[in-house]
Order: structure tokens, then sequence, then C-alpha cells
């Protein structure tokens, strides 16, 4: 049999070239104005950032952090010769952020190790004066992200999820916290993460390691944090094996937390801030309700109230319903005794957590509600919404001067430049406001002026003659003016004079005649 003809030539012919690739199609509108926002929103971060080490919660935080960075749990006090820390009052020689252990003369941070840690990692690469901005930026940016992954895990498509975004983005409140040095906002970044990825995990069951090494961190950062196990729960199911990897996750962060509570404060689950009972009040509660009512719309847009719908709606998950309410309402509740939470807007910080849940709730309301009414869901009108969103969040920021809190914080590293080349090297300095800044920035000695008695202050006035070591003064403004403060005539007697000024800070010194000068 002849061989087939065609077989040769099939055998000897040149393949056909492949079909040519599909084409991408071009970024979209939306797409532009996403990359346009984050760019936009990176600027304003770059622009107004402001961490410093400053009041109590910034200062005590990056002294923390440069603690960690050199091995230490504790830091010995700035003792002056002849005085120790037993013939005083306690708090003597704490600057803000610390508590003292008197019988060995050291200090031991108040604030969780959260915080300072992500600080450190970042400082210890690009230098300690960016890496504290730096690692906000990060954490802002981030949680803008994950906000926007969270909401389209949970259904809403990218128009929906990127309107919630930008609630996020423009709340008063979150730029606030974005830019100087306090915990919350991380907090939010962490148990978002957790959720998230404990979420997604139902199709990836080993994502559930990663989500319990962020709920590690986010329990570092503040440990009232673990609330967030309630709302994981919803997310995680009753899968033993995705709970196990959670723990196996969380574990690091439990031993490390357990040995520095053991080296810092004697005990495993012992922390900086002691008994914390003093700070709930059953009384406060009508007090707090009425702020959540008054503020939250304020912080989130009036968009906010539409999240009380959430139950309503039909074609929601009842899991994904559970871990929605659960985890915008575990804060909220929690915090409603607190005895601050309804003194001004931005205590409500302690709630920053709930605010993903809560927007992404509102949102799946307002899209059931939408489709109820047969409105035509196009995407110019989220567009539109977007920008009344934008609008409403940047005429709040002006109101409430939440982008000046850099610069406010910036002025206690500037007042201390001042002082810098001015004071000299044995100098002590009475401070109370500033005294966390002083303890970073400077090796002076000082003393809490608002911890000692008259009498006392009397005998540091005579030690600091004797030593033959000039006084000065760092103040606030509250501290020279307000009662009961009344600093110089109700504690330091004597006749003090004004040295120099930056913004609100005022710098003064005793005139002592035996004082070098």
């Amino acid at each position: 049999m002849l061989p087939d003809r065609n077989a040769r030539m099939d055998s000897t012919h040149t393949p056909a070239a492949p079909p040519p690739a599909a084409r991408v199609p071009p970024p979209g509108v939306g797409t532009w104005l996403a990359w346009g926002g984050a760019l936009a929103y990176t600027a304003i971060l770059i622009g107004f950032m402001g961490a410093y080490a400053g009041g109590s919660d910034s200062s005590g935080y990056l002294n923390n952090a440069r603690m960690l960075a050199q091995g230490r749990v504790t830091i010995p006090m700035r003792v002056l010769p002849g005085l120790a820390p037993d013939s005083l009052p306690g708090y003597a020689y704490v600057p803000l952020g610390f508590i003292p252990n008197l019988e060995q003369a050291t200090l031991t941070p108040t604030y969780p190790t959260g915080v300072p840690l992500l600080v450190m990692g970042i400082s210890e690469v690009v230098g300690w004066e960016l890496g504290p901005g730096l690692a906000m930026g990060i954490h802002s940016l981030l949680g803008l992200w994950l906000s926007y992954r969270l909401a389209r895990a949970l259904g809403l498509d990218a128009g929906w999820a990127g309107l919630g975004a930008v609630m996020l983005a423009v709340s008063p409140l979150y730029l606030f916290l974005s830019l100087h040095l306090m915990s919350d906002l991380p907090a939010l970044v962490w148990v978002t993460a957790a959720v998230y990825l404990a979420w997604v995990s139902r199709d990836r069951p080993w994502l559930a390691f990663p989500a319990g090494l962020a709920l590690g961190v986010a329990v570092l950062v503040r440990p009232t944090n673990l609330l967030a196990l309630v709302p994981l729960g919803f997310a995680l199911g009753v899968s033993f094996r995705r709970w196990l990897l959670l723990v196996l996750g969380g574990l690091p962060a439990a031993v490390f937390l357990g040995a520095f509570n053991f080296a810092a404060y004697g005990r495993i689950v012992t922390t900086g801030y002691g008994f914390v009972g003093d700070e709930f009040s059953r009384s406060v509660i009508p007090l707090s309700l009425r702020h959540y009512a008054l503020w939250m719309p304020v912080l989130l847009t009036p968009l906010l109230v539409l999240a009380l719908g959430l139950p309503l709606v039909r074609r929601s998950l009842p899991r994904l319903k559970g871990l929605l309410i659960t985890w915008a309402l575990i804060f909220p509740l929690f915090y409603v005794a607190n005895i601050h939470t309804h003194e001004t807007w931005w205590y409500l910080r302690f709630l920053l957590p709930a605010f993903p849940p809560l927007i992404i709730a509102a949102l799946l309301a307002a899209r059931a509600l939408a489709g109820r009414l047969s409105l035509p869901l196009r995407p110019a009108w989220l567009a539109m919404a977007g920008a009344l969103v934008v609008v409403h969040g940047a005429a709040w920021t002006l109101h409430f001067g939440a982008y000046r809190i850099g610069s406010q914080e910036k002025v206690y590293a500037d007042g201390i430049a001042w002082m810098r080349p001015r004071l000299p090297a044995n100098a002590v300095v009475a401070a109370m406001q500033t005294s966390g800044a002083l303890f970073y920035y400077t090796d002076y000695a000082f003393f809490r002026w608002d911890m000692v008695a008259p009498a006392e202050c009397d005998r540091i006035v005579d030690a600091c003659r004797r030593a033959h070591r000039p006084l000065y003064a760092m103040l606030f403004p509250f501290e020279v003016e307000d009662a009961p403060w009344k600093a110089f005539e109700g504690h330091l007697t004597g006749h003090w004079t004004q040295v120099g000024a930056v913004s609100h800070i005022s710098i003064w010194r005793l005139e002592m005649a035996d004082a070098a000068p």
C-alpha cells in the first residue's frame, strides 16, 4: 500500500500560526479614578504627616520602639543627685508613657508593643526620622486596600467597593489617625486583614494561617482586638482545620506577648495598663450612645444609617450577616461604657476597627434598596455618590482641622530642637505634657512638676542649686495659665524668666544665683 499522500504533506508542512492573543482592554475610567485617588491621598499623607514623639501616646510608642531596637524591656530613670526616686513621689522621674519601678530606679513602657514593633521594623531599614511616618502612611493605604478587597469578597462589585473605600478614606477620623502615631489605625488594618483572610480561607484553607498571624499582630497592637474572634467565628465556621491554622498563626504573637509581659511586669497576663476598671462606668452609657448617634453619621456620612437595614437584605447569606453585624457591634458595645468615649468626636477612635463592616453593611443595604426601587445602578451614579462623599468628608475635615494634627505633633520636636543648642547639657527641665518627648529626643534630666507637691519642688530646686545645675521648664499653655495646674504659682515658686517659645510651647528659666549659666 502506498503511503498516504496527505500524511506525508502533514508531516512536512509548516504548522499554522497560533491565533493572536486576546487583547487586554485598556484601563477603564474607574481604574484611572482609583489610581488618581490613591496618588492624591498619598500626597496628602506625605504633605501633612507628623509622626513625632509628642504627647503620651506618640512618645510612648516611639520610646518603646527604640527600647525594643536596643533589646531593652526597662530603662533607667534620669535621677538627680541626692534625690533618689523613693525619696520623692513615685512618678516624679517618670515621663508620659511609662510606669516606674522605684526599687530598681527603672522605667517600663505603658503601651502595648504592637505599634512599637511595626515602627521599629520599618525604622531599622529606612532610618528613625523617616520610619514612623512611613509606618503610618503604609497602614493608612493598606487599610483602604483591605477594606476594598473585603467588600469585594463579601459580594460587592468594584464600583460599590470603591465607594466604600472612599467613605473610609475621607472620614475625618480616619485621616486624623493616619497623620500621627496612634494605635487605632493599625488596629483597624490588622483586624480587617484577619477577617478578610479568614473569610477567603473558605476556598483556600491555608489562608487561615496568615489570618492567625494578622490577629496576633492586632492583639499586640491593642489587647482588646481579641474581640475580633467573634466575627472570625462566622468567617471560619466549624472547620477544625482552619481553626487550627488560625491558632498556629497566632501562636508566635501570643508567646512574644507572654514573654514580654513576664519580663516587663512580672506576670504573663499583666500589661502596662494595669487595672483598667476605673476606665469604665455604666453611668456614661447613655452619653456614649448619644455620642454614637450624633457623630458616627458625620464621620462616615449619613449613608451609614442604611447599615441598620442589613438584617432585612434577603440576598445576603446568614453567615455574612452574622460576620458583619457582630463585627460592627462588638467594638461599640465594648467601649460604650468607657468614660472617655463620649467626650469628643476623636474619642470614637476606639471604634475604628468597626468602620469597615459598618461601611460594607450600609452599602449592601443601599444596593438592595436600589434594586427594590428598580433604580438603574449606573457607574455615573456611583461616581456622583462618591463625589458627594468626598465633599462631605472634606467639609468636616476642614471643620475639625483634622489635617493639622501632624503639625501640632511636630511642635514638640521643634521646641526641643530650639532648646538643644541653648540649654547646657547639665540642665534640669520641669515638664509634664512634654516629658515623653524630652525623654525621646534628649538626654536632659527632668522631673514631672505635676506629680510633686510644692514642698518636693523646693527640694528639687535646692538640689539643682547645690549641684550648680540650671533649672528650666518646658510648658504648654494650660500648664501655665489654667486652673488647677498653675505650674508657676502652685508648684514652682521663684523668679522665672521666659527665654523662648515655639508655637504654643514656652521655655522658662529659673533665676538661681548659684546655678551654672
